[in-house]
């Protein structure tokens, strides 16, 4: 363990090259709170990026998304499923894109399928517990552990010292992060959203993910914590994450739900990781 811990500070300085989002998928994401944007507002913004359309359409027409009629345009896309979905699918490939390193001490394919396992998840409990916007639930569950590969990338001494103190002390990765440094992954992803100019309740949510009574968005960060919970129980975990499942219980507060929906949820988790490994296949 290093003496003399890194700061959130000391980490960003390290980012020579932040990942960045394709223009398409930062106008469109202005474009979902625009109150005045039409569909035909968001087509003519997908279509300037063919790669990135042919994708989308590829995944629009998988059995996830169960549509009864294939749809062959972008526009028909939009006019369908809606703004923020189109959004979340652009965000997915986008994001899987950005993030191609690999390392021998962090296990990238655990992390993406945990990623889209969460995504899914998130949005499946915003459905049940109507805390926010599904669409919304689904992009924070998408990206909220990037500041992981963040760290896996800028910091890999460090990143190879906190998954050896989890496993050593039977801890998360965010506890482990607090061992090693002065900051951890919630607050460098929260940066990184930050610097993508995503909404304020997708940075905040991000960076406050951990600790329910910090931040002005409780519900959405309990949504986040029954996923991590679900996803531990199911075993669907990424590198560094050592310590047993526990479920703080104010989320079920928060979420206004009753313990029949652990049960449920859990029931829905399989079908939950077969949806998700098809649309990263798709949109890598």
């Amino acid at each position: 363990m290093t003496k003399n811990r890194a700061t959130l500070e000391e980490i960003i300085e390290r980012v020579h090259t932040i990942p960045s989002l394709p223009e398409v998928v930062t106008q469109v994401s202005r474009l979902v709170n625009d109150p005045m944007a039409n569909s035909g507002d968001v087509t003519a913004i997908m279509v300037k990026d063919g790669a990135m359309a042919s994708k989308m359409l590829r995944m629009v027409n998988s059995v996830y998304y169960g549509l009864k009629e294939p749809v062959h345009d972008m526009e028909g896309a939009v006019r369908i499923l809606g703004f923020k979905t189109i959004r979340s699918i652009a965000l997915s490939i986008s994001v899987l894109n950005a993030f191609q390193q690999q390392t021998a001490t962090f296990n990238m394919k655990a992390f993406w399928a945990h990623s889209a396992v969460s995504a899914c998840l998130c949005r499946m409990i915003a459905e049940k517990s109507r805390v926010c916007d599904p669409e919304l639930a689904y992009t924070i569950g998408l990206i909220k552990d990037l500041g992981k590969l963040i760290l896996v990338e800028n910091a890999p001494e460090e990143t190879k010292a906190i998954v050896a103190v989890a496993r050593e002390y039977k801890l998360s990765f965010h506890g482990a992060s607090r061992k090693v440094l002065e900051t951890d992954d919630a607050e460098i992803g929260g940066w990184l959203a930050e610097r993508w100019e995503l909404e304020p309740i997708i940075t905040e949510t991000i960076r406050d993910q951990y600790d329910l009574g910090k931040g002005r968005q409780p519900g959405v960060v309990a949504i986040c914590q029954f996923t991590e919970y679900l996803c531990g129980l199911k075993k669907l975990r990424v590198s560094g994450e050592c310590d047993d499942p526990v479920l703080d219980p104010e989320v079920w507060r928060h979420l206004g739900l009753d313990k029949n929906a652990l049960v449920e949820l859990l029931t829905r988790v399989n079908d939950e990781v077969d949806n998700a490994r098809q649309l990263m296949a798709l949109a890598a």
